[in-house]
């Protein structure tokens, strides 16, 4: 992926630091918010390519906040991270390495067969 490739990433845990950095040694360009809040403001049609939040003990707000956006844009790609995740409910773990991971994954799936092998 390219530095044109926009997440924006809602994180309040006090290790954030280091999933937004991770994520901008890939090179994306990473829009923090520390609430949800503060993110919804920020949630344009077609802002960003792929939000990602971190649910950090609040998870049915996230998950609320999710359909939201979900209702509003339906092609908006999401990516919901909780401590409890098990898979089986689409959420992430929120360690750096699950969260690149999913990132990843989730952008790959969508990327034209042009943009894949630019990406080689």
């Amino acid at each position: 992926m390219n530095s044109q490739t926009r997440i924006l990433l809602i994180d309040n845990a006090s290790d954030r630091k280091e999933r937004i950095n991770a994520l901008k040694h890939r090179g994306y360009a990473v829009f923090p918010a520390l609430n949800l809040e503060e993110a919804r403001s920020r949630c344009l049609r077609g802002g960003y390519d792929l939000i990602v939040v971190n649910a950090n003990g609040s998870h049915e707000q996230a998950a609320q906040f999710c359909d939201d956006i979900r209702r509003q844009c339906p092609r908006q790609q999401l990516i919901l991270c909780s401590d409890g995740a098990s898979g089986s409910d689409h959420t992430v773990a929120p360690d750096v390495s699950s969260v690149v991971n999913a990132v990843e994954s989730a952008l790959n799936r969508n990327a034209k067969p042009a943009d894949l092998a630019s990406a080689a």
